[in-house]
């Protein structure tokens, strides 16, 4: 039985459970048991019911790795995976704070400054003990945070009943969204782990903290991570040509690969990205496409027009997708937290921005007709902006989350589509069929229009594009 510990001193602050900041949600109704032996298979599974992607890693890899560096890798990967910045910087100072913790087989305390001199604003503590690897602690951190019903069947110490205030204490560390520093700037976000083989099984700490200036002792980086082979780029959107002849899919680390008669014009891939790579949208006449990052940076190839971007901005949530104006001189970017970015002539008819939502938006598309356009959270929910409502699955519970949409040229309806494959249609867009019910090698990421035909192509994360109604397959 592992057992767990939380802390924070009191000159810093952890995030209660359920608290802003935590997508999505806040955390589960209760634990979920690990789904198989390997435990990456576990997190990705028990990740899917939030209706977040699983982690793009190479087990093999992320474990020829120092433990301590597992640990920063995968506790990123769950905050990136929901929208939240990473931990910028591992430092020595901070991995000898969480060495004593695992020594101790306690939470690590916490330094007044890092080294170099900025104190800390806001910071946590984990410590996990009886672990085998990186990805078991972090599984137990995770989804098994809560109450077990019993305390010989909960492995969170402080969880000592079903309503006690350490419940998933370690999930809301890992999970917090920390304060900005003045003026809005985002803080420096760094941290230190370590693991001992003293004890059975090992130990495994971990200290995150938040600071509004950078360390000076930094060990390791999340843009060194970021470009390592360890990390596996997903399919994160395809680009069909007008004439629906062929199609590009864009991947989350920059690469474009072009079937049919696409023609490669270039992509991000061998470059280093301060975000990944979210969304492509193709030029009307086919004659390029944009790539837009988490963080709003566009990148333009061929005849796409670069028009702006949030690149150079703190936004409240990553940007999740991006449409392309009819006459592909304006583009739209819409975050998490459904605001919208207008560039060149698309015009900004109102967002969700700053308002209670559900579920996070994950897509959008133009209303070709009025030049409105709708966005679509995960449970399906849709959001009307100078378009017409046709309907939603918001009030239905899906098997899995919506990952995407698309809307007809006319503008008289909307297909989404959800991880799993499964395709629903509103107002005239016709059902061609749909992956559901499938057993797919790798789960759905989006989809897009066959222009010329009406029918549609879904892509999955791995790479498998399926083709329905008149869309081919290329």
């Amino acid at each position: 039985m592992a057992s767990f510990g939380v802390i924070a001193a009191t000159t810093l602050s952890v995030a209660p459970a359920g608290a802003a900041g935590i997508l999505p949600p806040g955390n589960p109704p209760a634990n979920i048991a690990p789904s198989s032996s390997d435990w990456l298979t576990s997190i990705d599974a028990a990740s899917a019911t939030e209706g977040v992607g699983a982690m793009p890693l190479n087990e093999s890899a992320v474990a020829a790795l120092p433990a301590p560096e597992q640990l920063f890798i995968v506790i990123n990967q769950e905050r990136i995976d929901r929208g939240l910045a990473p931990m910028e910087y591992m430092t020595a100072q901070l991995n000898s704070y969480a060495l004593e913790g695992a020594n101790g087989d306690t939470d690590p305390s916490f330094p007044t400054s890092l080294t170099g001199g900025s104190p800390l604003t806001g910071g946590g503590a984990i410590w996990a003990g009886d672990i085998t690897s990186a990805f078991e602690a972090d599984y137990y951190w995770m989804y098994s945070d809560g109450w077990g019903g019993s305390a010989e069947s909960t492995s969170n110490a402080p969880c000592t009943s079903a309503t006690s205030s350490g419940c998933w204490g370690h999930r809301d560390v890992l999970l917090h969204a920390f304060s900005s520093c003045a003026g809005g700037a985002a803080p420096t976000l760094s941290m230190g782990a370590a693991s001992t083989t003293t004890g059975a099984g090992g130990s495994m700490a971990a200290i995150m903290v938040s600071s509004c200036g950078a360390p000076s002792d930094v060990t390791l980086s999340w843009s060194q991570i970021a470009t390592h082979a360890i990390m596996q780029p997903q399919v994160v959107g395809l680009a069909a040509l007008p004439s629906g002849q062929g199609y590009w899919a864009a991947s989350s680390d920059g690469a474009v690969n072009a079937f049919g008669d696409a023609v490669n014009l270039g992509s991000m891939a061998g470059h280093s990205l301060n975000s990944p790579i979210v969304d492509i949208a193709a030029t009307p006449d086919g004659g390029g496409y944009w790539l837009v990052a988490a963080d709003g940076g566009i990148f333009s190839f061929g005849d796409a027009r670069f028009l702006g971007s949030t690149g150079n901005l703190v936004l409240d949530k990553p940007i999740v997708g991006m449409a392309a104006t009819p006459d592909g001189d304006g583009y739209w970017l819409v975050a998490a937290d459904g605001g919208i970015f207008s560039f060149g002539d698309a015009k900004f008819d109102g967002s969700m921005g700053g308002k209670a939502l559900n579920q996070p938006i994950v897509g959008m598309s133009v209303d070709s007709a009025t030049g409105g356009y709708w966005l679509v959270a995960s449970d399906g929910g849709i959001f009307s902006f100078d378009a017409p409502f046709f309907g939603s699955t918001g009030a239905l519970r899906l098997n899995k989350p919506i990952v995407g949409m698309e809307a007809l040229d006319n503008g008289a309806g909307y297909r989404f589509v959800a991880s799993d494959g499964g395709v629903f249609c509103f107002g005239q867009a016709a059902f061609d069929g749909s992956a559901g019910g499938q057993t797919l090698s790798s789960p759905v990421s989006s989809m897009t229009p066959d222009r010329a035909t009406g029918g549609y192509w879904l892509a999955g994360t791995g790479g498998i594009v399926y083709n329905f109604g008149g869309a081919g397959a290329f």
